[in-house]
């Protein structure tokens, strides 16, 4: 082996990454351990070498691994929505798992499974910068603070348009596109608002969005939206303004809403489906013994099966669903049907349309989380989606399902969604007490009521109008539909292609972005939400559920090395 040059060192690979939350933070982590690993890659330490991977990060935010939406500076009442115990210690073991770093640093906090996402934030910062430690024997990291615009390519090397540069960044052998959230999407009101009301075009930053300033006290809110974002602004409005929630006095299992005056006087949700999302059991509530082997014989069913239809995952799930209510005594054919009309219309046979629904159905579903309640088809539908989530995502991954079929699975898709991923008990808990002490007026998501850009359609019959719109409907995962630049941009490159159907970028097994054609777009990689419907379930914290990630952090190490490798022979 010839040595090199006095004086000289190896070209590094160059790597931009597009995003610094924790999709781009657990990539890196990732990379750092493979790094480590790697036996060809030497040390840029190590005499008369440089480092082997320059990494520039691209991102508008001041905190690194957090993204917006764990921001540490968001108020405690905006709470984790999954158990705290998905955040295990990263790739690099530099950090413990989530729950023992609380237990010294907010102990407070050590028994509960939902901590306030901006003390998540604080965690995500603190693996942020052990990454960069670990990462520092081969590789440096810089961050460029602002949006990227567009990306080129240049032959074998790319090039990255953002904002707060005047010239593109690289040029790069590597680009990584770990984007989260959108900022602008096709179905917002703001672009397109004409009705004479004051319109919040978000909920997030809620200091800013949902201020007293611009969501006076005593006002009536019209909130578009009853998911998660939703219930966001309902604590921001109720919380955020000094209400308290109480044990009812009564002494039952629920909590009393003791009113701020600061507070609106109302919270008007509207929806698409006609309901809110059902409670979530606690993540320490053991499955009953029936659900447990329903749930136990599911997994092996997939164990064995190979990629499925959309239609065959979704006739498992209505079979472990219904065999999970073994114990309720029902022959098991009534049962199936029971499951399979709750997954088709949204809603339990006995909840039909109408006025109350939506609270009885939230109520219901409080029930049963606590356990005063026996589970029903909805229930059941919720468990077996979480439980075997990685397992019936992994069987759709790249699935060639036509557009017919993948838009059906999509909207079973919501249902299962609604009946899974619903807020914490305590929090649907204060959702009730808001609708017993008044703050809270289901009504318009009963009627069907809906909010357009010209203004609010369906309102009930005698019922005042509202004087602030919210709109609390996020931009969709994927690439269609989303209107920041970037997107639109690769959309229009022939870079990435979307299967019909669907949402996102069809990508590798290890990220790399495949054009219509099925060729790779070499070193253009991307992670998240931007491969939606290809690769599904990117709202997450699991840096175990998608295999991506892993593959191309190895790929990476492997072209640093070879890189290394071949600066060493000349």
């Amino acid at each position: 082996m010839a040595e090199r040059a006095p004086g000289t060192t190896p070209a590094p690979v160059r790597l931009l990454v597009v995003g610094a939350g924790a999709k781009a933070l657990f990539a890196l982590e990732e990379l750092a351990e493979r790094c480590r690993g790697s036996h060809d890659l030497p040390e840029s330490t190590a005499p008369g070498t440089g480092p082997r991977i320059e990494i520039t990060v691209v991102d508008p935010g001041e905190h690194l691994g957090t993204g917006a939406a764990y921001h540490p500076s968001q108020p405690h009442h905006l709470r984790l929505n999954v158990g705290s115990g998905i955040l295990d210690a990263p790739a690099t073991g530099a950090v413990p798992c989530f729950p023992d770093w609380a237990l010294t640093t907010h102990p407070e906090l050590a028994e509960e499974p939902y901590p306030p996402r901006a003390v998540v934030g604080e965690y995500l910062q603190l693996r942020w910068r052990r990454m960069q430690e670990a990462l520092t024997p081969w590789a440096t990291l810089r961050h460029h603070r602002g949006q990227a615009l567009a990306v080129h390519r240049d032959g074998e090397r790319w090039w990255l348009e953002a904002t707060s540069s005047p010239r593109p960044l690289g040029p790069a052998e590597e680009v990584l596109l770990a984007t989260g959230h959108a900022t602008h999407h096709a179905g917002a009101l703001a672009p397109s608002w004409t009705a004479p009301l004051a319109l919040r075009p978000a909920v997030l930053p809620v200091a800013d969005m949902l201020s007293a300033e611009h969501v006076p006290p005593g006002c009536r809110v019209a909130m578009r939206g009853g998911a998660l974002t939703f219930v966001d602004g309902a604590l921001a409005l109720t919380l955020g303004r000094g209400a308290a929630f109480r044990p009812d006095p009564g002494g039952t299992t629920g909590l009393a809403h003791h009113r701020s005056p600061e507070e609106p006087a109302v919270i008007l949700p509207t929806t698409r489906h006609g309901l809110l999302l059902d409670a979530k059991p606690s993540p320490r509530a053991p499955l009953p013994a029936a659900a447990e082997r329903a749930r136990a014989h599911g997994a092996r069913r997939l164990e064995t099966a190979g990629p499925l239809t959309p239609q065959q995952v979704l006739d498992l799930v209505v079979d472990v669903a219904a065999d999970m209510l073994a114990a309720a005594g029902a022959p098991p054919e009534e049962r199936r049907r029971a499951v399979a009309h709750t997954l088709a219309t949204g809603a339990e046979p006995d909840l039909p349309p109408g006025p109350g629904r939506a609270e009885r159905s939230l109520r219901r579903s409080i029930a049963v989380a606590e356990g005063s309640r026996a589970g029903g088809p909805a229930w059941a539908l919720g468990r077996t989606w979480v439980l075997l989530y990685p397992q019936l995502t992994a069987a759709l991954r790249g699935s060639e399902a036509d557009h017919e079929a993948w838009t059906r699975f999509l909207a079973s898709e919501q249902v299962l969604e609604r009946f899974a991923f619903g807020p914490p008990l305590d929090v649907a808990r204060m959702l009730i007490a808001m609708v017993d002490s008044g703050a809270l007026d289901l009504s318009w998501v009963d009627a069907g009521t809906s909010l357009r850009a010209d203004g609010v359609h369906g309102i009930p019959a005698g019922a005042a109008g509202p004087d602030v719109v919210v709109d609390a409907v996020v931009a969709p995962p994927g690439l269609l539909g989303v209107r920041d630049p970037l997107a639109e941009h690769l959309l229009g490159s022939g870079l990435v292609t979307v299967r019909p159907g669907r949402r996102g970028a069809v990508v590798a097994s290890d990220g790399t972005a495949l054009t219509a054609a099925g060729r790779r777009s070499e070193g253009l990689c991307l992670l998240g939400r931007a491969t939606e419907d290809h690769v599904i379930g990117h709202d997450t914290l699991n840096r175990h559920l998608h295999a991506e990630t892993a593959h191309w952090a190895a790929r990476l190490a492997r072209r640093a090395a070879r890189s290394a490798a071949l600066e060493e022979t000349v």
